[in-house]
């Protein structure tokens, strides 16, 4: 079997995707990030047959406002750390100890993930040390490893800047750690962000594994509805 980590913020409001409140309540980034989690679990029961799913969250006392939607087959644990490389590599850490070969980790805003992005990164893991899953803006969704490499989430790595991803790729190759990528994808932490999603799901020719129905339809309904008056059209 291999490993899937989900890290999240538990969605509060006023303390998820905090970027966003500058179109939206907290109340509304707090429902955002439920719909983004409700959408990553479904690609995640697409998963159950070969991949164990954990997810691992903060702040460490709050599991309780998101405890009753995570699937019964999902594992949590609080996240461990200062920053976010050091969260990332305690989380990595921790289920590889559980005697996993392959352990993959990804954020939950990533709506448009699908369960082949997934999948391909646990195939590059046959050949590569590490996989990335890069996002449009210079960071990455996804990081998988076979065993605990923790200088690739060194202080030098200045977390949510669009260097992060290149900083990733010279540690790696200044200590022989060989890399390989899985499928691009976008994350949503600004308004160009919300677009971008709204514009892609418009786009008839995407082939959906799993469509991010409920991102899409609180985006449509709510987000959009309210502030700009933009119906989305979608084949889903």
């Amino acid at each position: 079997m291999n490993a899937l980590i989900l890290m999240t913020r538990v969605p509060i409001p006023g303390k998820t995707k905090t970027r966003l409140m500058e179109i939206l309540t907290g109340e509304e980034c707090a429902n955002l990030h439920i719909q983004f989690l409700m959408d990553i679990f479904k690609v995640c029961s697409r998963l159950v047959n070969d991949t164990d799913i954990y997810l691992t969250y903060t702040p460490k006392e709050d599991l309780s406002y998101m405890k009753d939607m995570i699937p019964e087959y999902i594992d949590t644990f609080p996240q461990i750390g200062g920053d976010l490389g050091d969260k990332m590599d305690n989380a990595i850490d921790t289920v590889l100890h559980k005697g996993y070969k392959k352990v993959a980790l990804i954020g939950t805003d990533i709506p448009e993930i699908q369960p082949s992005n997934i999948a391909r990164a646990f195939s590059v893991l046959e050949d590569k040390d590490l996989c990335l899953g890069p996002t449009e803006d210079g960071g990455y969704y996804l990081i998988g490893m076979k065993k605990r490499n923790s200088q690739i989430f060194s202080s030098s790595i200045n977390w949510g800047k669009k260097s992060v991803i290149e900083g990733t790729i010279d540690i790696a190759n200044r200590n022989n750690i060989t890399v390989g990528f899985t499928c691009k994808c976008c994350d949503i932490d600004t308004k160009e962000d919300l677009m971008k999603f709204r514009d892609k799901m418009k786009d008839r020719t995407i082939k959906w594994e799993i469509f991010p129905q409920n991102t899409y339809k609180f985006i449509n309904d709510i987000l959009f509805s309210k502030y700009h008056k933009i119906k989305i059209n979608t084949n889903s």
